[in-house]
């Protein structure tokens, strides 16, 4: 028996649409959890342009660029 339900590849969540205003969910304690976690796995501490970096990122991860949008 194939079901076609099962053997389907979920799609994906993220990115999600650009938010009209500020999304009170992205603050700087999201980035420090993030970066307290890398941390506790070993990677190192954040320092200097790594904040602003680690912000750019996970922006793009979580926000469809806005060419898209």
């Amino acid at each position: 028996m194939n079901n076609t339900d099962t053997d389907a590849t979920p799609l994906a969540a993220y990115p999600l649409p650009v938010p009209a205003g500020a999304d009170p969910r992205f603050t700087y304690g999201l980035l420090l959890d993030i970066a307290e976690v890398s941390q506790r796995n070993g990677f190192p501490r954040l320092a200097g342009t790594d904040w602003a970096d680690l912000m750019t990122a996970l922006n793009h991860f979580l926000y469809q660029s806005k060419e898209i949008a």
